[in-house]
C-alpha cells in the first residue's frame, strides 16, 4: 500500500525496478492469504486498473495458494474502488492543502504517469479530498492571522486575495483557524508579560490598542497565561539573583514600584536551592586535587556575587570529601603517572600519600614500558617479515636448481660456474636466515619481559 506521498510520487516520476520487484513479493504474500478484497484494494492504491483476471491468473502461477472464493471477483471490484478512491482522495486532499485550485485534477489526470499505467481516473474522490485540504489550507492561514493580532475582518482581504487567483476561498475554515489563532495570541502576550517581569495591568493596555484594532479579546486566556508564567518568573529570578548578588528585598522594593505581583515563597525556595548547588559544586571543583579552602571561598563570597547560607559548611564538605575520596586511590595515581599528568598527593589523608607516590611512580615507569614494548613489537614484526622473505628466496632458489631441464642446462664450464654462484648464494641465505631467526627470538623474549614487568607494575599498584 503506498503512503500519501508516495502517491504523489504516482504522478510526478515513473516507476522504480526495486519498488516493482517489492509489489510482486507482496502480491505473492496477498495471494497466500487469500484476501481479495485487500488485493483489489493495493492495486486500486497502486493506480493500477481493475484486472481480477490477471491477479486471479498470477495467484494460480504462484503455487500453494487457496483457490479463490466464488465472490472473489466481487470482492475484488469493492475493495480496488475502495483503493481507487483512497488514492484520488489523497492526491485531492495534498493539492487542496497546498492552495492549488480544484482544476488541478485535469493536469493530474493527463499525467504522464496516469496515462502510462491506465490509471482510471475519479474525479469526484479527488474533489472531495480537494475539499479538505482546501479546509485545511485556510483553516492555517487564519490561524497564522489569528496569531499575528489580525482582526477577524481580515478574511475580507483574504477572500478578495482568493477571488484574484484560482484558489477558493473558504470562509469557515479561516474562520476557525482564526480563532485558534486569537486565542494563541493572547496566550502568547500573557506568558510574555510574566516572564519579562511585566505586571498584569499591562492587560488593560493591550486590550484597548486591540480593540482599536478591531481585535477580539480574550482577558480569561491572557489572564490564565500571566498567572502561570508569573510564578516561574520569580523562581527564574531568585535562582539568577542568588549568584549575582541580589537579595529579595531589592527585588521586593522594585516589585512594589511597578505593581507587580510578589510571590516570594518561590524566589526564596528558587534562591536557597541555586546557592545549595553552588556550594555542592564548589565542594566537587575542590575535591579533585585541590585543598579544601572553604574559608577562602566564604571570604570572597562577597566579591564573587554569592552568599553564605546555613548549609553551606555542610553542602561544601559532603561534596569536597566525595571527590577527594574518588581522587586518592591508587588507580588514579597510576593513571595519572602514566599520563604524566601530576599528582597532588599533598591533599590526601597522610596514611594515603606514600603508597599514591608509588602507585603514580609505577604508572611512570609503566608508560616507559609501554613505549618500549611497541618498539619491541613493531622489531618483531619487521623481523617476522624479513624471516618470511628469506625463507621464500631460499625456496625459490632450490626449485629452480632442481627444476632445470637438460636443454636448458648451460654448458659444462657455465654450469659449474653457476652452481657455485648458486651454493654461495644459499650459503649467504641460510646464514641470514639464522641471523634474523635468533634476532626475532631475541624480540620475542623482550616482549615477553616488558610484559611481565608491565603486569608487575600494574600489580604493585595495589
Amino acid at each position: 500500500m503506498l503512503s500519501p506521498s508516495r502517491l504523489l510520487l504516482l504522478f510526478a516520476i515513473p516507476l522504480l525496478l526495486a519498488g516493482c520487484s517489492a509489489s510482486v513479493k507482496q502480491r505473492i504474500a496477498a495471494c497466500q492469504a487469500g484476501d481479495w478484497q485487500q488485493i483489489g484494494k493495493t492495486d486500486g492504491l497502486d493506480g493500477a486498473p481493475a484486472t481480477f483476471a490477471e491477479r486471479k491468473e498470477f495467484c494460480d502461477d504462484h503455487g500453494n495458494n487457496p483457490p479463490a472464493a466464488q465472490d472473489a471477483g466481487v470482492r475484488y471490484a469493492a475493495g480496488w474502488q475502495a483503493g481507487n478512491a483512497e488514492m484520488w482522495s489523497t492526491v485531492g486532499a495534498a493539492d487542496g492543502a497546498r492552495g492549488l485550485p480544484q482544476a488541478q485534477f485535469a493536469v493530474r489526470a493527463a499525467g504522464e504517469e496516469v496515462r502510462k499505467r491506465k490509471t482510471p481516473v475519479n474525479q469526484p474522490a479527488y474533489d472531495a479530498g480537494w475539499l479538505k485540504g482546501n479546509a485545511q489550507y485556510w483553516e492555517g492561514i487564519g490561524k497564522r492571522d489569528g496569531v499575528a493580532g489580525q482582526p477577524a475582518t481580515r478574511a475580507d482581504a483574504r477572500r478578495s486575495e482568493a477571488a484574484a487567483s484560482p484558489a477558493r476561498f473558504d470562509a469557515a475554515a479561516y474562520g476557525s483557524g482564526w480563532r485558534v489563532g486569537n486565542r494563541q495570541f493572547w496566550q502568547d502576550a500573557g506568558a510574555n508579560d510574566a516572564a519579562n517581569g511585566v505586571p498584569d495591568k499591562e492587560f488593560l493596555v493591550r486590550a484597548a490598542t486591540a480593540r482599536d484594532a478591531g481585535v477580539q479579546v480574550q482577558e480569561d486566556v491572557y489572564r490564565a497565561a500571566w498567572n502561570a508564567g508569573i510564578v516561574s518568573y520569580w523562581r527564574n529570578l531568585g535562582a539568577r539573583d542568588a549568584v549575582c548578588g541580589t537579595e529579595f528585598a531589592a527585588r521586593g522594593r522594585e516589585a512594589k514600584a511597578k505593581g507587580l505581583k510578589i510571590f516570594e515563597a518561590d524566589y526564596r525556595q528558587a534562591w536557597e536551592k541555586r546557592l545549595a548547588d553552588y556550594w555542592s559544586q564548589a565542594g566537587r571543583d575542590d575535591g579533585y586535587g585541590k585543598p579544601f579552602q572553604l574559608d577562602q571561598r566564604i571570604a570572597s563570597a562577597g566579591r564573587d556575587g554569592v552568599f553564605v547560607i546555613a548549609a553551606t559548611r555542610a553542602l561544601y564538605g559532603q561534596a569536597w570529601d566525595a571527590e577527594n575520596a574518588r581522587y586518592c586511590v591508587p588507580d588514579n595515581a597510576f593513571e595519572r603517572g602514566r599520563a604524566n599528568a601530576g599528582m597532588a598527593v599533598e591533599v590526601c589523608r597522610e596514611a594515603l600519600r606514600n603508597p599514591l607516590k608509588r602507585a603514580y611512580m609505577s604508572g611512570q615507569d609503566y608508560a616507559i614500558a609501554e613505549a618500549k614494548q611497541q618498539l619491541a613489537v613493531n622489531e618483531a614484526s619487521q623481523l617476522e617479515a624479513s624471516v618470511i622473505d628469506t625463507r621464500r628466496r631460499l625456496d625459490r632458489l632450490d626449485r629452480d636448481r632442481n627444476g632445470q631441464s637438460g636443454k636448458d642446462k648451460p654448458a659444462k664450464d657455465d654450469a659449474a660456474k653457476e652452481d657455485r654462484r648458486r651454493e654461495q648464494e644459499r650459503r649467504e641465505l641460510v646464514e641470514r636466515l639464522r641471523r634474523q631467526e635468533r634476532q626475532l627470538d631475541d624480540a620475542r623474549r623482550w616482549i615477553d619481559q616488558n610484559d611481565f614487568q608491565m603486569r608487575s607494575l600494574r600489580r604493585s599498584t595495589y
